[in-house]
């Protein structure tokens, strides 16, 4: 029997932290798709000699997927390959629907046929729906995307579910904002530490009103092990914790941990164009199949993060 995982963008802060999470957590084989050979020493540091890494772009039109999965057959596929940064995608919309869409409809077709293939975990996102003051369960079909980003998501969610033969194989994650160690600081968890630690003022968009969920990546990826032994096949299952703040509230914490005023640190700055003020996961679903919750609080995740950034 095949013990075999494809993880498809290995080199996002996300396929990287779970392709680790595997290899220490587990006996599969696993192989990752990369389009830089720079974020590989970045994000494995040391580590880069334990893992097989496989050339994929994306961005260019072959089949260069399609023939990687035929050619290692993987148990299981998971998703992470999309590009992620959301302001970003207003200026280059048609840049982020291919790479997060069309790039995979070939894939996406092949299914089938690859009769090695057990699972194909795609993970999406909550920025699908929209703004949503109420509980989002795993079966609500209202979306409203306010980004391309969200657009690009929603295509390919809706492309697998489009089709019998391929929800058969397949299960979607959607997950609050996950974060962790090695995560760029572009995010933004990780830039509100760099830029407290380098004593410049970080800017609070709408003066940080709009309300979040944040998972720390343990957690995360012990669900997505979870997902591969006993999620079931056609399924959607969402990932988030008990904990909403306000961005406002999470600088706070932060600078009360590092010791600084919250004054001197921020300013407020313009929202961004399409930012959701709020939505919250239903994850009762998950807690009861998976037997599945969040342990890492934002603060004790926020100390770990600090701990890490200041040595």
């Amino acid at each position: 029997m095949s013990n075999k995982i494809l993880i498809l963008g290995a080199t996002s802060f996300g396929g990287s932290s779970f392709m680790k999470f595997l290899k220490y957590n587990s006996k599969f084989k696993v192989w990752g798709t990369y389009k830089t050979k720079k974020n590989i020493t970045r994000l494995f540091k040391k580590e880069k000699n334990k893992f097989k890494f496989i050339k994929l772009d994306l961005s260019i039109k072959n089949n260069s997927l399609t023939n990687i999965v035929r050619k290692i057959k993987p148990k299981y596929v998971f998703d992470f390959a999309s590009i992620c940064l959301v302001n970003e995608s207003w200026v280059n919309p048609e840049y982020y629907l291919k790479v997060n869409f069309s790039s995979k409809l070939k894939f996406i077709k092949n299914i089938d046929n690859f009769q090695f293939l057990d699972k194909y975990i795609y993970i999406s996102t909550p920025e699908i729906f929209g703004s949503r003051k109420n509980f989002i369960l795993e079966t609500e079909k209202r979306f409203n995307p306010s980004t391309p980003y969200a657009l690009s998501k929603l295509c390919m969610e809706q492309l697998i579910t489009t089709y019998p033969n391929v929800m058969k194989k397949s299960v979607i994650v959607r997950a609050s904002n996950f974060y962790g160690i090695d995560q760029l600081n572009h995010r933004l968890i990780p830039k509100l530490i760099y830029f407290i630690k380098n004593k410049k003022k970080f800017p609070l968009h709408g003066n940080g009103m709009s309300k979040r969920n944040f998972l720390f990546e343990d957690d995360f990826n012990i669900g997505l092990l979870k997902i591969l032994k006993y999620g079931k096949k056609g399924g959607i299952y969402h990932f988030s914790s008990k904990e909403y703040y306000t961005i406002r509230k999470i600088v706070k914490m932060a600078c009360n941990i590092m010791n600084v005023s919250f004054e001197d640190y921020v300013y407020k700055a313009n929202d961004r164009v399409g930012k959701d003020k709020y939505y919250f996961l239903d994850t009762m679903k998950t807690q009861k199949q998976l037997k599945w919750k969040s342990k890492v609080s934002i603060k004790e995740g926020l100390q770990k993060l600090i701990e890490n950034k200041i040595k």
